[in-house]
């Protein structure tokens, strides 16, 4: 079972959760508002400059997803799941585990706008569960951008890793 929505995911125990937020570094960077972001925390507040958030009770997979998207997903086996919508969606900035053996990681390749691999571990900020616990993630970051005004952002957080700009581009 993975945590609960609009955070890193990891796969746990059904008793445990692990929660991680984006850092509001992000979003100060890209900056960018965002209509939605489809898979928010129910019970934490985070820095997601969103005007409307969908919880694990709204079920962000099968409600409409419409203008800019935020997407932090649950990370495990669904991962693949929203990842597709998002490329789908085609409007958007998807923050990701760098998987780019996984086939949801070469169809957002092929579908995004531009992409950026982040150089080092993001620190994550820790839900309330894991106060006390490190926040480095355990895997490599990408961020897919779908749609130009997305991958003009994107562009600008080059200087934290490899900005590839895909010339399949949509726009």
């Amino acid at each position: 079972m993975s945590g609960i929505f609009g955070s890193v995911a990891i796969a746990v125990p059904a008793h445990k959760s692990v929660e991680w937020y984006t850092p509001a570094w992000v979003f100060d960077a890209l900056g960018l508002t965002f209509d939605l972001d489809p898979a928010s925390p129910h019970d934490h507040e985070t820095a997601v400059p969103a005007a409307t958030k969908y919880t694990v009770f709204d079920d962000g997979l099968k409600k409409p997803w419409f203008g800019r998207v935020w997407m932090n997903p649950p990370y495990g086996p669904e991962t693949g799941m929203w990842v597709k919508r998002m490329a789908h969606h085609g409007n958007g900035i998807a923050l990701v585990f760098s998987r780019t053996d996984a086939s949801w990681c070469q169809e957002a390749m092929r579908a995004a706008s531009a992409m950026l691999f982040m150089s080092g571990r993001i620190e994550f900020v820790p839900g309330n569960e894991n106060k006390h616990k490190k926040a480095r993630c355990g895997a490599g970051t990408v961020l897919f951008a779908f749609g130009a005004e997305c991958a003009n952002a994107l562009r600008g957080l080059g200087d934290r890793g490899v900005f590839i700009e895909m010339p399949n581009t949509r726009y």
